[in-house]
């Protein structure tokens, strides 16, 4: 079996030239394309890809009768296979990270890159929560503390206020509230210098 120039993809295919898609269908005229769809196009062909690249190496090690002309049939699915990830490639616009590819190069799971990701992510947000939260806490003790045995001393205003959500507005609950990032704040009232109330702020600790 040989392989003309229809099988072969053009360096620089014309729109007139081009070979149909057939993953994806005919695109509508004017409409964007739909990137879920192509997405799964993609990856349905390089799972096929990779199954005739895995079948040609059993065919071409082990010539069975018969089946001399089973390398020949892979080399055509998978030229064709290169066809249709080329035109599905000038429609796509989701980008893969290169750290990715790196993973895949190295034979290890995206899967477990992504969850050690996420799971980064959150143990270092809850970190940075942490540590806003105990700055606002030692913030107010110590306006309060100036305040109390300093009081000709003027505090210059607060630059930054606390966001409060519009639930907070309305309906203040009592004994808490919710910051903006879901987070459940604790306010507590404990006894301050001279007698004045103070306010801390703990993030399901008690103090």
């Amino acid at each position: 079996m040989s392989l003309d120039h229809q099988h072969l993809p053009s360096p620089a295919p014309t729109p007139s030239a081009a070979p149909p898609n057939p993953a994806v269908g005919p695109a509508m005229t004017g409409a964007p394309p739909d990137q879920a769809a192509i997405r799964t196009a993609v990856e349905n062909q390089l799972l096929q890809l990779s199954q005739d690249l895995y079948e040609m190496e059993i065919s071409a090690g082990h010539v069975k009768e018969n089946r001399e002309t089973a390398v020949a049939d892979y080399m055509e699915n998978i030229n064709k296979a290169f066809i249709n990830l080329s035109n599905l490639a000038g429609q796509m616009t989701d980008s893969v990270p290169h750290q990715i590819i790196e993973n895949v190069d190295r034979y290890k799971n995206p899967h477990v890159y992504t969850r050690q990701t996420i799971t980064r992510a959150t143990g270092e947000n809850q970190y940075a929560l942490g540590r806003v939260l105990g700055l606002e806490s030692f913030r107010r003790q110590l306006h309060d503390a100036i305040s109390s045995d300093f009081p000709e001393i003027p505090l210059p205003e607060r630059r930054h206020q606390p966001i409060k959500t519009s639930q907070e507005e309305d309906a203040p609950q009592e004994g808490g509230s919710t910051m903006p990032n879901g987070y459940s704040v604790k306010i507590e009232d404990g006894a301050g210098p001279d007698g004045q109330n103070g306010q801390s702020i703990v993030n399901g600790m008690s103090s």
